[in-house]
C-alpha cells in the first residue's frame, strides 16, 4: 500500500530501534536502494559497521543521542560561543555568538567591527529571521552572529564579539538519560567537573556507577529553590536534557535567573525553540534537527559534502567545486549569488581562505556557504554540473 517497491530511499526514524531495523531489512528485500535508520541504543552497533550494511540492509545509521552530546560538548569547549560547527575536514569552524550588553560589536555597523584577520561574519539571526549582513548593517543586542574562521583562529574571533570567554570548568546536567550520560562521560574526559540531576532513582544509581568523579543527585521535580540549594548559581554551564521539552526550558530558565553563565536545553518539538531566547536560554539542541542534518548529508551526496541547519531555517553548506559549473573559474563578485547567500570560507589544497569578491573559485575547492532558507536551492544549482 505504501508503494515501497517504487521508492529509492527509506528513512526509518520511529522511537523503536527494533522497528527501524526491521523496516530497513524489509525495504531492502523489496528492492529499495538506500535505507537510513535512526538508532537510539548504540549497543546494537556503531555507525558504519559492516554488519549493519551487509546483514541488516542499513546503509546509514543515525545515533541522535550521541550527536546531541557531541554538539553540546563542542559548544562548551569554545568559550563565548553557544554553538560550533566544523567543516572541510575540521579545518573551518562556524561559531554562533549571542551579542550581549557590553560587547564592542553592539551598536556598530558591520564594517566598523574589529575582527581578527581571516575571520568573517557571514550571517545574523535576529528575532528568528536569518539575513546576510552588509557593511552598513548595525548589530544589535541579542543578535545571534555567525562567525567563520579557521579552526585555530576561531577562539580569538569569538573573543572579539563575546563578553564572557572564561573557560567552562563546572557543568550541571539535568537529565541522566542517554544524552545526559554520554555528555557527562565525555565532559569528564575533557577534564570538567560534572554534576547530574536525575528524576528516576534507579537511573540515578546507574549513572552514578558509570561516572568516575562526577556525582549524581536524585530529585523527582525541579524547582528554583532546589537549584539554588545545589549551587547552580555558581555553575559555569547548565544543560537540561530530559525527555520533557517543557521541563528542560523551565529548568534552563531557572538556571539563567540564578546566574548560570551558559544555559542549554534539549528541545524535540520545533514550536518550543523560539521560546528559548525569550526565556534566556542560550542554545537549544534538537535531536530531530540533528537527524535531519545527517539525512541531508547522506541524501545530498555529490557536490554537497556537509550541512548544518539553523533554527531559523538557514543553512551552512559545504560544497565541492566541480570542473564544469557556473561558479568555477569566475570571481565571486561575478557569479551572481542570491542576496541571501555568501561564501564564507574556502579550503584549497589544505589552506583555509576567507575570500573577497575577487577570489576565483577553482575546481576541487571546498566552499562553506551561509544561505537563508529561500536561497538553498539556487545555491546548490550554482555548484551543479
Amino acid at each position: 500500500e505504501a508503494g515501497i517497491r517504487s521508492s529509492d530511499l527509506l528513512i526509518a526514524a520511529s522511537n523503536s530501534d527494533e522497528v527501524n531495523i526491521i523496516a530497513c531489512l524489509a525495504a531492502k528485500a523489496q528492492g529499495v536502494s538506500r535505507t537510513v535508520a535512526r538508532i537510539h541504543n548504540s549497543d546494537y552497533f556503531e555507525a558504519g559497521e559492516p554488519f549493519a550494511r551487509e546483514m541488516l540492509g542499513i546503509d546509514f545509521i543515525i545515533h541522535t543521542e550521541q550527536m546531541a552530546a557531541q554538539e553540546i560538548k563542542k559548544a562548551l569547549l569554545v568559550p563565548g560561543a553557544i554553538n560550533v560547527d566544523s567543516f572541510a575536514e575540521d579545518t573551518i569552524e562556524v561559531a554562533e555568538v549571542i551579542l550581549n550588553e557590553g560587547s564592542e560589536a553592539v551598536g556598530r555597523a558591520l564594517r566598523d567591527v574589529n575582527l581578527p584577520d581571516d575571520s568573517l561574519i557571514v550571517g545574523v539571526v535576529r528575532g528568528g529571521e536569518a539575513l546576510v549582513p552588509k557593511g552598513g548593517t548595525v548589530l544589535e543586542r541579542r543578535d545571534h552572529v555567525l562567525l567563520i574562521s579557521g579552526r585555530r583562529q576561531i577562539s580569538d574571533a569569538v573573543g572579539a564579539l563575546a563578553t564572557d570567554t572564561a573557560p567552562v570548568r563546572e557543568v550541571t546536567i539535568y537529565g541522566g538519560g542517554r544524552i545526559g550520560l554520554r555528555l557527562a562521560l565525555s565532559l569528564e574526559k575533557a577534564g570538567m567537573s560534572v554534576r547530574v540531576i536525575e528524576r528516576d532513582e534507579s537511573r540515578a544509581r546507574y549513572v552514578a556507577s558509570q561516572l568516575r568523579k562526577g556525582f549524581v543527585l536524585h530529585d523527582e521535580g525541579i524547582s528554583r529553590d532546589f537549584l539554588l540549594q545545589e549551587g547552580v548559581d555558581r555553575t559555569d554551564a547548565f544543560v537540561a536534557v530530559t525527555g520533557d521539552d517543557r521541563a528542560n526550558l523551565l529548568a534552563a530558565m531557572y538556571a539563567r535567573q540564578l546566574g548560570a553563565r551558559i544555559t542549554i536545553a534539549g528541545v524535540s518539538r520545533g514550536e518550543f525553540a523560539p521560546l528559548a531566547d525569550a526565556l534566556g536560554v542560550d542554545l537549544t539542541i534538537s535531536p530531530r534537527m540533528l537527524a535531519a542534518e545527517a539525512i541531508l548529508r547522506f541524501v545530498r551526496k555529490g557536490e554537497v559534502i556537509d550541512v548544518a541547519l539553523l533554527a531559523s531555517g538557514a543553512e551552512m553548506i559545504e560544497l565541492r567545486v566541480p570542473e564544469r559549473c557556473r561558479v568555477a573559474g569566475r570571481p565571486l563578485s561575478e557569479v551572481g549569488f542570491p542576496e541571501g547567500a555568501i561564501v564564507g570560507a574556502l579550503l584549497r589544497n589544505g589552506t583555509v581562505i576567507i575570500p573577497t569578491g575577487q577570489e576565483i573559485l577553482r575546481p576541487g575547492d571546498d566552499a562553506v556557504v551561509f544561505t537563508v532558507e529561500d536561497a538553498v536551492e539556487e545555491v546548490e544549482n550554482l555548484f551543479a554540473t
